[in-house]
């Protein structure tokens, strides 16, 4: 099944100049691989997303994965090609989009975050939101940090609620660097959304990124706890700080009463 889908894949991407031919064989490719499970699971847990097939995520990440080594022979096809499966418009397609860039972005940072950026408009639910974020941004973080800061920043000011979304979950790079008092200052930023999707993304993210900056964390949250937060913050300092020491959950949990 595994060299089957690779095969159609390869087979697929001699079409990636031809936008129209390339974007049929994608559809007959997907609609090939529809499950009933996946189909009640999406409409379940993504209740926003729009178009959909019904494709397993496994499938999707076995298509991504060749995908993603096409683009890396060729970075200067890549543009073109992700614009092209991005804009098919489903949820299986947009999530291609976002796992492929995986392993491209750390060596060709500007092609994907000019990408990243041009499609960030077309979001309407969370899971298209953080698997772009994980694959297109997360892993220039790791190596670049520099170059994301100044994206987040203007993300997380957006008026529209995906967007802000995708500007917190594109520091959980910091998972695996250290943080700078920049990132505590685009956090700030969102610490009093009413959003829900904002606030579990926040909330997500400190917990993610506290095995590396526990005393950074336990810091930001202590500070945050001390100014008389309003309750969008008080969830978010209760559930972002899951991860720290029991101790030092005890000491919040006594400073917010």
């Amino acid at each position: 099944m595994d060299k089957l889908l690779q095969e159609r894949t390869k087979k697929l991407l001699e079409k990636s100049e031809t936008p129209e031919e390339f974007t049929k064989g994608l559809q007959e490719l997907l609609k090939s691989n529809v499950d009933r499970d996946a189909t009640k699971n999406y409409k379940r847990i993504i209740p926003e997303t729009g178009k959909f097939y019904g494709v397993p995520l496994p499938i999707l990440r076995l298509i991504a994965a060749e995908i993603g080594k096409f683009i890396q022979k060729g970075a200067t096809k890549a543009p073109s090609l992700l614009e092209t499966i991005w804009n098919e418009g489903s949820f299986e397609a947009r999530q291609i989009a976002g796992k492929s860039l995986d392993k491209f972005g750390q060596k060709n940072p500007k092609i994907c975050l000019d990408f990243v950026s041009s499609v960030l408009p077309d979001l309407d639910n969370w899971a298209v939101c953080d698997n772009l974020a994980m694959f297109g941004v997360e892993p220039i973080v790791y190596s670049n940090p520099e170059l994301v800061l100044p994206l987040s920043e203007r993300w997380i000011k957006s008026e529209n609620k995906w967007i802000r979304r995708f500007g917190v979950v594109s520091l959980r790079g910091y998972k695996r660097v250290k943080t700078t008092d920049e990132v505590f200052k685009i956090l700030d930023t969102v610490m009093e959304d009413h959003e829900n999707e904002i606030k579990k993304a926040v909330s997500w993210v400190l917990r993610e990124i506290t095995k590396r900056n526990p005393d950074e964390i336990a810091a930001f949250l202590t500070r945050w706890t001390k100014a008389n937060p309003g309750k969008d913050a008080r969830w978010i300092i209760k559930d972002g700080m899951k991860k720290l020491s029991k101790e030092k959950q005890t000491e919040i949990l006594t400073l917010i009463g």
